[in-house]
């Protein structure tokens, strides 16, 4: 026990008021008219009331004189001691008042004592800690738990008329759970569901609440709740009965809850508990006639994990492991951890699009699992990361109880029925259209599985959706994509032509995704030798940039304006998580790419443009995946080829900004954006009584030249990091070694050590020092080469005498860029 008579002289009282109240399990508000009229105690009572809420904390007025505490709505509908709140001063024994409080407080500490023994029982408790898939998955430890990778997602927020409103973090729903009596979640198929129970079981029983969690799939809910709550309560729970338990403790967490016949029944019924969690797989199609039902619900939906989630997950996975010594070597850790993040980037679809696979949980721990535990692919005619695709296949229809000896049947269905939509060119069919593909189906197939069984386990597994607007569709792009390709891929004489107009249009997403997909399924070299043809003739009038002093020495004569680099002096956790921010913001937005509606009114060059950056997006995705099965020559040379794409590309914009007349076209239309923007900014120093600061027509002019050459820098220095990121790869280095120092230039020796320094974490010094001090390095591919390695140094852990070492041997100062006073002064 502890009461504030107990402080020590000196010591911050509130602070150990504050922190004993935080602790307690029981507190007492002894209330007289003293206590009423204390801003001190009203704000304990404050702070007692809101423990009670967030931590279930037992909170007992003991009434000493008569007061005005019935006034007091907080204090008044607590339950008050001596019995009805009569006041001990009021008794003609006090004896006898006292002891009601102590009988009083004797059976809520009784009470307490039972919840606190309150114990999970083993069953349930593995239940808790078990990842299902996931349990035998990594490749370092034996078993793996729920609380070795949960990561909480975000949730989407809607308000009563379900309109979006804000997301949040599932940990907040948590934590201020008392604010939220009923609560709905709503995710997709595999988002997490489930989970996301587990782990707001765990943490609600630690906060004295008395959660029960229940599931009923196959049953359909069908029954009294009531009773399934009951026989929930007798698994999961040992000791006392659910009877001696305040109901108000009680937190119903009914999964899967779309799956009931009676939702109204249930949900009426549910309305004697104070909370109720309710997990559906869709709020919008909770469709009741009294609306009210549903509209006292909370609404959240299960978000997908944006950049800086995956990079949490993908970390705590890259840390399991069974053994004593972990990775000592920062770098190394964050080797793995690029690695892995490229590999889910890529495979979800984030390399050049929105994704064609959810960013959940299950599937990014399922991308890394395949690579990582498996080394040899079930089908060797597909690549590596085509097997993933597969393994996660076949591991739906296992999972749905479909036999090996079955699934040839499933593929092979899931495969003709993909083609029929590509052949229609829609996203979804009708019923009659399906019967129509049933029917030519089984002319040409025989189909030893029950049709509606068949059917059963494809939508169960989401392989195949059906809608409430009655039309059937892949449950995700990838699936499309890949079955698509697997057709085309068994059949590429008869389907030539197809595979020419797919290889000629790669800069729409579902052709580039398909083109990528063939290259899984077949080791043919119709297709690689189709998109080598159709790259030559990208930008095929410019010869690749070399980046050489006589190349650009139109640009050399501006590269005094440029932006120097300059070694970070923050660590490499806080630029990377700013990147990530960066990351998170585009994905948000959902601006990576145009729509196709959008892209029509594009001019030539746009177009062009865009297709060679796919082509070679497409060309890298083909030899990252086919590293290990392409021969070398093939492999060197689609790599020359994908990066002489690009190089060309930036030929012409070198070709497009040394033009004088466009050079001035375009500083004049800067200048005049600025004066623009410098008159208003004037205007608002001058309303507010400061000075104005006025520029003159030369100097708007010497600023937007500034303005232009800089632009110009970065666009060429992003073009070069375009090609590293398409085509480099660590199982790629001799390879990328090779054809660089063949081609020797400037831009080949840039995006070589531009690819060892991110795949290979390795930085050369002396041999970069060499290629800038003696070789034909123009000023602004100097300043370029710096740029990387001041990036290289900005993401990864460097010593301080490798610091000296790059000051000294690059001139790079490890002061802040001089850009940030200009633009201050600015």
């Amino acid at each position: 026990d502890w009461y504030d008579r107990k402080i020590i002289p000196g010591q911050d009282f509130q602070d150990d008021i504050d922190n004993n109240l935080e602790n307690a399990d029981i507190i007492c508000l002894f209330i007289s008219a003293s206590f009423l009229s204390s801003p001190a105690c009203i704000e304990e009572k404050r702070k007692a009331l809101e423990l009670k809420k967030k931590k279930g904390i037992a909170v007992v007025p003991i009434i000493l004189v008569a007061c005005g505490w019935l006034d007091d709505s907080d204090i008044s509908s607590l339950l008050a001691l001596p019995n009805d709140g009569s006041p001990i001063s009021n008794f003609t024994d006090s004896n006898k008042a006292w002891n009601d409080v102590y009988n009083g407080l004797k059976e809520v500490i009784n009470k307490e004592i039972k919840i606190k023994q309150l114990s999970i029982t083993k069953q349930f408790s593995a239940f808790l800690q078990n990842t299902e898939l996931l349990a035998k998955a990594h490749s370092q430890k034996g078993e793996v738990l729920l609380e070795d990778i949960f990561i909480y997602p975000e949730l989407a927020k809607y308000d009563d008329l379900r309109e979006y409103e804000k997301k949040v973090n599932s940990e907040s729903i948590i934590e201020d759970f008392y604010d939220y009596s009923r609560i709905l979640i709503a995710g997709e198929n595999q988002s997490g569901k489930t989970t996301l129970c587990k782990k707001i079981f765990t943490e609600l029983h630690k906060k004295n609440f008395i959660p029960i969690y229940i599931f009923d799939k196959s049953n359909q809910y069908q029954g009294k709740i009531e009773n399934k709550i009951l026989n929930a309560y007798k698994e999961q729970y040992e000791t006392i009965s659910i009877g001696e338990i305040d109901r108000q403790r009680i937190v119903p967490i009914i999964d899967d809850f779309h799956f009931a016949k009676n939702k109204v029944k249930h949900i009426q019924n549910l309305s004697t508990y104070h909370h109720q969690i309710i997990v559906v797989d869709d709020i919008f199609s909770l469709n009741f006639k009294d609306e009210n039902l549903i509209n006292s619900f909370t609404h959240f939906r299960i978000e997908e994990f944006n950049p800086s989630l995956r990079n949490q997950l993908i970390e705590k996975w890259t840390h399991l492991t069974d053994k004593k010594n972990g990775f000592n070597n920062k770098n190394t850790i964050y080797q793995k951890i690029d690695e892995k993040t490229e590999l889910v980037d890529r495979t979800l679809g984030k390399i050049f699009g929105n994704g064609i696979m959810p960013a959940y949980p299950f599937f990014i721990l399922s991308i890394i699992s395949t690579y990582e535990v498996f080394a040899r692919p079930l089908d060797q005619e597909i690549t590596s990361q085509g097997y993933c695709y597969q393994a996660l296949i076949y591991m739906y229809l296992r999972k749905q109880g479909v036999k090996n000896n079955k699934i040839d049947t499933y593929i092979n269905f899931l495969t003709e029925f993909a083609f029929f939509f590509y052949s229609i060119q829609k996203n979804e069919i009708s019923k009659n259209e399906f019967n129509h593909f049933i029917e030519k189906y089984l002319g040409h197939y025989n189909l030893p599985v029950k049709q509606e069984t068949l059917l059963e386990r494809l939508m169960a597994t989401r392989l195949v959706a059906f809608d409430s607007f009655g039309n059937y569709s892949f449950g995700y792009k990838y699936l499309y994509y890949f079955f698509v390709a697997k057709y085309l891929a068994e059949n590429i004489t008869e389907q030539k032509e197809t595979i020419n107009k797919i290889i000629a249009n790669l800069h729409t997403d579902e052709n580039a995704y398909i083109a990528i997909f063939i290259s899984h399924h077949t080791k043919s070299d119709y297709l690689l030798d189709e998109i080598i043809s159709n790259s030559l003739v990208l930008f095929e009038q410019h010869e690749p940039a070399t980046l050489s002093k006589n190349e650009m020495s139109f640009f050399d004569i501006q590269a005094d304006v440029i932006a120097n680099a300059a070694l970070p002096s923050a660590p490499p956790e806080t630029e990377r998580n700013n990147r990530l921010s960066v990351q998170n913001n585009i994905e948000n937005n959902n601006q990576i790419e145009k729509t196709e509606k959008d892209q029509e009114n594009d001019n030539e060059i746009e177009v062009g443009v865009r297709r060679s950056i796919r082509t070679v997006e497409v060309m890298g995705q083909v030899i990252k995946n086919r590293a290990g099965s392409l021969g070398r020559e093939k492999l060197e040379r689609i790599f020359a080829e994908a990066m002489n794409v690009h190089l060309r590309v930036l030929a012409s914009f070198f070709a497009y900004i040394q033009n004088e007349d466009e050079q001035q076209e375009i500083v004049r239309f800067i200048s005049e954006r600025l004066e623009f923007a410098v008159a208003k900014k004037s205007e608002e120093r001058r309303k507010k009584g400061k000075k104005e600061r006025r520029f003159s027509k030369d100097e708007l002019e010497e600023i937007s030249k500034t303005i232009f050459w800089n632009t110009n820098f970065f666009i060429t220095y992003g073009l070069i990091n375009k090609i590293i990121s398409s085509i480099g790869s660590n199982q790629l280095i001799q390879i990328t070694e090779k054809v660089c120092d063949e081609i020797d230039t400037p831009a080949s020796h840039l995006i070589k050590h531009g690819i060892l320094m991110w795949y290979a974490k390795n930085l050369q010094v002396d041999s970069i020092a060499k290629k800038l001090d003696g070789g034909d390095f123009s000023d602004v591919a100097k300043k370029m080469m710096k740029y990387q390695v001041v990036n290289y140094c900005s993401m990864h852990k460097v010593g301080f005498k490798e610091k000296q070492r790059i000051e000294n041997k690059f001139g790079i100062s490890r002061t802040k860029m001089l850009t940030l006073q200009a633009q201050k002064d600015n």
